[in-house]
């Protein structure tokens, strides 16, 4: 989720704020069934674990409504106060319903004193995926929570469906290569398959285990969500060291060709398959 001076991997630029804005939207409807799954309705109380830029905050609100509670917890000094700008937009600017949004390292203390116990449930997404500790971001998630309280995760299960086909062996070669380069930070894309063993060994009853699977074809908006993070993590692969000039250009130029062809050349994206986790605590 970050290196040493709390900036991500992939950075907090414009160009990833965007990237992350049309992920929000393209899995807002499967964010949605999560949400339901942990019984968050009107009047719910919901701690946003690794919050980033506050997208999912901002849909919470509308979710929970005025006499909802909605905070956050996030790494990222910038991304904090981007969440906090986006939450203000939303109207909690009225005393006693401003949303609480912190810069906190999940993973280096435990979850803040006057959030334990105070929520009825816990949202994650793709945060465990990046850090060298996951279990603590489950503990983060159970001390939050009051009893009969749930959290959910979204995190990646099978990364290696991440995909174009019928024939992309840059793709294959960029799925390989940025597992590679998430290790080497401590992370793991595969986390999910953890995920309910980790739930379990902190307490909780693991209630839901769910995989999505997605597929989308170049004429469809989810296109450009298995493409567009290429593009982005594409030439940061280079500047890591993982792959040359020459390589991304050859990555790149394969994802363009394939969308250049339409939908009647045949190609699709396989997203990697993600886990949705719903967990209560006993």
């Amino acid at each position: 989720m970050s290196r040493p001076d709390h900036e991500y991997v992939l950075g907090t630029h414009d160009v990833e704020r965007d990237r992350l804005a049309l992920q929000h939207a393209l899995w807002l409807d499967e964010v949605r069934h999560a949400w339901r799954a942990a019984g968050i309705t009107r009047g719910s109380r919901v701690l946003d674990l690794g919050c980033g830029p506050g997208l999912s905050i901002d849909s919470l609100l509308a979710e929970v409504g005025p006499e909802g509670r909605v905070a956050g917890l996030e790494i990222s000094p910038d991304y904090v106060a981007q969440a906090k700008e986006l939450a203000q937009r939303h109207g909690r600017r009225r005393p006693g319903h401003e949303t609480d949004i912190r810069t906190f390292d999940l993973t280096g203390a435990p979850l803040p004193a006057d959030m334990r116990g105070q929520f009825d449930a816990t949202w994650c997404r793709w945060v465990c995926m990046w850090v060298n500790d996951p279990a603590a971001i489950v503990a983060a998630a159970r001390d939050a929570l009051v009893p009969g309280g749930r959290a959910v995760f979204h995190e990646y299960v099978c990364y290696e469906t991440y995909a174009l086909h019928p024939h992309g062996p840059r793709t294959r070669e960029f799925v390989q290569r940025a597992a590679k380069s998430y290790a080497t930070e401590g992370g793991n894309p595969n986390i999910g398959r953890e995920l309910p063993t980790l739930l379990s060994d902190a307490g909780m009853e693991v209630t839901s285990v769910r995989p999505i699977a997605r597929t989308a074809r170049p004429s469809e908006p989810l296109w450009n969500w298995p493409a567009g993070f290429i593009r982005t993590y594409g030439p940061r692969l280079a500047d890591m060291g993982y792959a040359d000039a020459t390589w991304v250009a050859e990555l790149l130029a394969e994802v363009e060709g394939a969308a250049a062809l339409g939908d009647d050349g045949g190609a699709f994206f396989l997203a990697p398959t993600v886990l949705e986790v719903v967990a209560t605590k006993r």
